[in-house]
Parts: C-alpha cells; structure tokens; sequence
C-alpha cells in the first residue's frame, strides 16, 4: 500500500509539474501533492463519518422518521461538514504521517472524526 501511495504521489508530482497555464506555472509540486493529500484525506474522514453516524444509535432512531431521501441528504450535509471542518482538527505532521502509514491514518481519521461529528451533527440536528 505504501509503494502505491509513493508511486501516485510520484506521479501527480511529476505531472503538475509539467502542467502550464497560459505559459505560467500552476503552482508549486509541494502544493499540489498537499492537495491531492488533503483531498485523500477528506475522502477517508467522509467514509469513516458515515460508518460511525450509521451505528449511532441517536442517528439510527432519528433516520426511522425520515424518508430515504431525507437520510441520505442529512447524511450528506453531516459528513461533508465533518470533512470540511477534520483539517482543522489535525497537525500537519498527521497528515504526513497519515500518508504514509495505513495504520496511523486509520487511527488519525477516526479520532479526527470523533472530534468533528458531535459538533456537525449538533449543527444540523436540532
């Protein structure tokens, strides 16, 4: 998993690099593996809210009173507050570290997680 990561990671640099705008540079190869990074990492916070909100029981009582429709985009609005707001909840150092090791960005994800939903679920479950 770790060689896959490097390889893509590899990849998306060499190609932003070679990536031009009118002539211009688009940004740095830094700042575009930190995109890519961030945006991994969203991804995996939005997978892990949507575990966690589906076995919690508050959520589980609340869904029986909505239509299927009205579940999913609560739970689309919650998620996407969790992954928006997870950044601000994690060092840079965890983001690095979460991009490298499977493990740790299990555990990283998770508590990130944990620290964002009760305040996104509170948000818009009144």
């Amino acid at each position: 998993m770790k060689k896959v990561l490097l390889a893509v990671a590899a990849i998306s640099m060499s190609l932003a690099a070679c990536t031009t705008t009118t002539g211009t540079s688009t940004g740095t190869t830094a700042g575009t593996a930190a995109t890519i990074g961030s945006n991994i990492f969203k991804a995996a916070v939005d997978n892990q809210c949507r575990t966690e909100l589906n076995s919690n029981n508050a959520w589980r009582a609340l869904a029986l009173t909505m239509t299927a429709e009205q579940q999913t985009a609560m739970e689309t609005k919650i998620c996407s507050c969790v992954s928006e707001k997870a950044p601000q909840n994690v060092t840079a150092v965890d983001l690095a570290t979460a991009a490298v090791d499977q493990n740790a960005r299990a555990q990283i994800v998770a508590n990130t997680v944990a620290k964002t939903l009760t305040a996104c679920y509170s948000e818009f479950v009144k």
